[in-house]
Parts: structure tokens; sequence; C-alpha cells
């Protein structure tokens, strides 16, 4: 029986460490590079970079830096219209 005292709390201290109390959910870069996570890619970002020390090598922070580069990149941002001063295409 005093094995099994011992036991119970040692199992649940490990599944604690192992799957974490404030995990969050891991997104992929095609997530974060959809119009509609916009902000949620800003906001990834802006936490990343304010606490690189702990957060850098995170999924999370890895998956954002890549869906920006890619967005960044590819010409995924809104595009400037050249002005034509009114004098029309020629």
């Amino acid at each position: 029986m005093a094995n099994m005292t011992i036991l119970t709390p040692a199992a649940i201290m490990c599944a604690l460490l192992l799957f974490g109390c404030n995990a969050e959910e891991t997104r992929t870069v095609e997530w974060y590079r959809t119009p509609e996570n916009k902000v949620a890619l800003e906001t990834k970002l802006a936490e990343c970079k304010n606490n690189p020390g702990e957060l850098r090598n995170t999924p999370n922070c890895i998956n954002a830096r890549k869906a920006f580069e890619l967005n960044f990149t590819s010409g995924k941002f809104d595009k400037v219209r050249e002005p034509d001063f009114g004098l029309g295409k020629k």
C-alpha cells in the first residue's frame, strides 16, 4: 500500500511535466498564412519578439516566423497601385 501512495503522486507529476499545464495548441505554417488568421500571426510574432529567450524555438514561434517569411517573399501582401496622375495608361 505504501508503494501506491508514492506511485500515484509521482505519476501525476510526470503527466504534468510531460503535457504541461499551459501548453498551447501548435499551429501550422499554413494556418498562420491564411488571411483570417492574420491577427493571430501578428500577435504571435509580437509575443515571440518580446520574449525570444524563452519562445524563440517553440513550434508556434517557428511556424509564425516561417509563415511571415513566406507571405513576404511570395508577395502575399496588399499591392500598391501605381498612380497614373490622371493621364491614363498608354
